[in-house]
């Protein structure tokens, strides 16, 4: 299987790495010889049509020296190699064109998609979806909302035979690191650098902390559990930056997160918000770096599945379990 990358961000990084750290397990295991032939960052692609060294390539990143690596192609070029899925792991942009883009070519052009990307899927659904059914080709996005946690591909595979009920989430890790920073008194200002040096949170954290990041998965949960075409404008959500009442909170004492819920009753709702989490709430068990959910379902009763700590490995990792299921 011949793939090309975009993105070499912490999450693009840990990809290589494992995929170079598991190839012969991923040959024995699956039967599957994964050959990245292309890689490109913001700056450059660089090219080997048998695959590329990618120890060279994770040790040219780290010096910044990518340009001098292999032979360099134009970022266009892309599309006409002979690969069978491009794996978009590049920085989520306000309008989401970018990658929507980036998809569209790639259905046109006979290639498969797997993305960490979340603005394309939240802004453009419908468009994305249609070219791949079109086109007949596959996109697959578990890593975009739960990081290491199985989401998507749990309820495609297990939990068929139910109907969402209700669902709420703790999805985003970077906005409830922060605010749970807040609560024990930490600066704002020290919380996100933290936040920023651990890898969970962009040089440009605003999306994080103003609630966005946490809508766009919001919106991509409630398309694909519900068969729905939201955008952000037909969902309610808010983040820490507003919050006036941080000092009762933190006297209060109890348990805050931000959450992605979706009520599937007689009256549909879909937002993200600030939660107070009970204790005898399963969700409760999370600490703020944790990723998980809740689904309350008709026939398989209440689903709750979460992973103690998330970061780029994670989420890496399942960007590689969606490359392997291709």
């Amino acid at each position: 299987m011949k793939i090309s990358v975009i993105g070499l961000g912490h999450i693009g990084k840990a990809f290589l790495g494992i995929i170079n750290d598991n190839h012969e397990y991923f040959r024995n295991r699956y039967n599957i010889n994964l050959n990245v032939i292309s890689v490109s960052d913001s700056k450059h692609t660089v090219y080997n049509k048998n695959g590329l060294d990618l120890n060279k390539v994770l040790m040219y990143k780290e010096r910044n020296e990518l340009n001098e690596l292999e032979t360099k192609i134009k970022f266009d070029e892309i599309f006409s190699l002979d690969s069978d899925a491009i794996i978009d792991m590049s920085p989520a942009t306000k309008d989401g064109l970018y990658g929507k883009n980036i998809y569209l070519r790639a259905f046109e052009n006979n290639k498969n998609v797997v993305t960490s990307n979340k603005a394309p899927l939240a802004l453009h659904w419908k468009e994305i979806m249609e070219s791949a059914s079109k086109n007949r080709k596959k996109i697959l996005y578990e890593s975009c909302v739960g990081g290491g946690v199985p989401l998507f591909n749990l309820n495609n595979y297990s939990l068929r035979s139910s109907k969402l009920l209700e669902f709420k989430g703790q999805v985003s890790s970077t906005i409830n690191f922060v605010l749970n920073q807040l609560l024990s008194n930490i600066d704002f200002k020290e919380a996100v650098k933290t936040a920023q040096n651990m890898g969970i949170a962009e040089t440009d954290y605003t999306d994080d902390i103003n609630g966005l990041d946490g809508a766009r998965k919001t919106v991509i949960i409630a398309n694909s559990l519900l068969n729905k075409d939201f955008t952000l404008k037909d969902i309610y959500y808010e983040g820490i930056d507003k919050i006036d009442n941080i000092e009762y909170m933190r006297e209060y004492g109890r348990m805050y997160r931000i959450l992605s819920y979706i009520n599937n009753n007689s009256k549909l709702t879909v937002e993200s918000k600030l939660f107070e989490i009970n204790k005898s709430e399963p969700l409760s068990c999370m600490d703020a770096l944790s990723m998980g959910y809740l689904e309350k379902t008709d026939n398989n009763d209440d689903v709750t599945v979460f992973e103690k700590h998330d970061g780029p490995l994670e989420t890496a990792a399942q960007v590689v379990n969606d490359v392997l299921l291709l």
